[in-house]
């Protein structure tokens, strides 16, 4: 059985689009079509119902969907165990990032990354939204802020202390804040269902659950709304520095700690094997931000050089230890 024929599969029945698979897998939509039917043909079984103008998985294709996916998976770990072995570092990286990270110039980073590596090949997909490594084909997503629970494993990258902050003419129309509680009755930038701001003073943790007229999913949307003078903003230090700097925006509630646990991070899925691939990208991305924080400065008031598991944490090199606890 083709392994590429099963992986095709697995994404035309994730997404339910030929075309949008064969430009994934830079094959045309009849090459793509061709392969499903010769894998129907070999099992016997009709995996689709297709029309001109739609596709979905058969009741057989949705029972063979869940054992491809072991078969998968346990292919991956296979490759993944004869590449650790001979220490080939080559193949092809799926990598998710946010848009709101353009102030770290990853794209740079990037680059530098596949001139040092030159049998990697990368896709990388800018999106605001949280994807799903394992069902999307992710080999790994950098992420930013606080990471919820989940069975994904992680590495901290970089420090990404946060701030609040306003424009000077909303401040002079609604007032200064001068405590997390006051937020309340602000008109604040809320980032996706960010609705809890968390802050820190000394051993005492506060909660302000804010409210305001814009809601978005894109960081640098908000923050051209705040320079407006529309509402407060909670968000990176780094994204802010020169309106900080010049005195477009203000630094708010500067007696708290913002940052909690923030952080820019690597995830990327909890397996046995990590492939060679992999653990070098994360190891570079890491050391180029590093590296370039000290060329320009220190960012971080408050450096945490550790990297843990999202639902548990883990040792420096994304490990899991052996009594996890939640994060």
């Amino acid at each position: 059985m083709d392994i590429q024929s099963l992986r095709i599969f697995g994404r035309v029945a994730r997404v339910l689009s030929i075309s949008s698979v064969g430009t994934e897998f830079q094959l045309s939509p009849g090459t793509i079509s061709k392969k499903l039917m010769a894998l129907e043909i070999e099992l016997g079984i009709q995996l689709f119902d297709r029309t001109t103008r739609s596709i979905r998985l058969t009741d057989e294709g949705r029972l063979f969907l869940e054992h491809a996916r072991d078969i998968l998976a346990a292919t991956e770990n296979a490759l993944a165990a004869i590449d650790e072995g001979f220490e080939r570092v080559r193949g092809r990286l799926k990598v998710s990032a946010p848009k709101s990270i353009g102030h770290l110039d990853l794209g740079s980073c990037f680059a530098s990354f596949l001139a040092e590596y030159p049998e990697i090949e990368m896709q990388v997909d800018l999106s605001s939204r949280y994807v799903n490594l394992q069902e999307e084909g992710y080999d790994v997503a950098i992420r930013t802020g606080e990471l919820s629970d989940s069975t994904l494993m992680a590495r901290r990258l970089f420090d990404d202390p946060q701030v609040i902050t306003a424009a000077p003419n909303y401040l002079a129309q609604h007032g200064t804040p001068l405590k997390p509680k006051d937020l309340e009755g602000h008109s604040c930038l809320v980032l996706g269902d960010q609705w809890r701001w968390k802050f820190k003073r000394k051993s005492s943790l506060h909660m302000a659950r804010v409210r305001g007229r814009v809601r978005g999913n894109d960081a640098n949307l908000l923050l051209r709304c705040a320079l407006e003078g529309c509402g407060i903003i909670h968000t990176s230090r780094a994204m802010v520095e020169d309106a900080l700097s010049d005195g477009r925006l203000k630094e708010l509630l500067k007696d708290y700690d913002t940052s909690t646990e923030a952080a820019v991070w690597a995830v990327y899925p909890n397996t046995k094997h990590v492939p060679p691939r992999l653990r070098v990208f994360i190891d570079f991305v890491a050391n180029w931000l590093r590296h370039r924080d000290r060329e320009r400065g220190p960012v971080s008031m408050n450096p945490r050089p550790v990297a843990k598991r999202t639902g548990s944490q883990a040792n420096e090199n994304g490990q899991r230890p052996k009594r996890p606890r939640a994060a």
